[in-house]
């Protein structure tokens, strides 16, 4: 079974990955191929380019070894102007979609794309894969290009309360895939309770 967790940046995506992987799951990441390349395309250490990400002082901040671009702007780069024009939208879905295996429960912290979902569908079906929204007040996709999926929403959880959600934020295709909503707007407690809840109901279904 595959488990996206899609949610804009900030919302917690990483954190319920992070959480399902300690209960069995192994993680993938769409942006970890991009990463791979895009250290690739720049020759620079993985080290190197990591340190600087996961530091927010650091990842807007123009770098000679990136021809004058930040670390973000560097993966934008990559993946619009040299994976995609040569490779298609769906190399990044394809890869992901190469390293699953029959029999093994996944996380996937960054789903957003359309193009990214279509090579996972292929592979493992509908019934295979199952999306958990995540929002959180003051996080959305306005400075973000990846969407919510429309999906068969069968549930919302509130930790804390509900956030409101811009509807111009969901892709305009709907996907007949089990899907779960949590607003995570609670502490990180409430936040892991209703992940667990998740997690309960999707072992009831494997």
């Amino acid at each position: 079974m595959i488990v996206i967790f899609n949610g804009p940046p900030g919302s917690g995506k990483d954190e319920a990955a992070s959480y399902f992987c300690a209960r069995g799951f192994r993680h993938l990441s769409f942006k970890e191929v991009l990463f791979e390349e895009t250290i690739k395309h720049f020759k620079v250490t993985r080290s190197w380019f990591m340190d600087g990400y996961d530091d927010r002082s650091q990842k807007e901040e123009p770098k000679a070894a990136l021809q004058g671009m930040s670390r973000r702007e560097a993966m934008i780069h990559v993946s619009e102007s040299i994976i995609k024009p040569n490779h298609g939208a769906a190399y990044f879905g394809e890869q992901v979609a190469e390293q699953i295996d029959a029999g093994i429960d996944y996380a996937i912290s960054d789903g957003g794309f359309v193009e990214e979902l279509h090579p996972l569908i292929e592979k493992v079906g509908l019934a295979g894969i199952i999306i958990v929204q995540i929002t959180r007040e003051g996080c959305c996709y306005s400075s973000d290009s990846r969407r919510y999926f429309k999906g068969d929403l069968r549930h919302e959880y509130v930790a804390g309360k509900r956030s409101e959600i811009n509807p111009m934020h969901f892709l305009d295709k709907k996907f007949d895939i089990v899907t779960f909503r949590i607003h995570n707007n609670g502490t990180l407690e409430q936040f892991h309770e209703k992940l667990n809840d998740v997690s309960s109901i999707i072992g009831k279904k494997q």
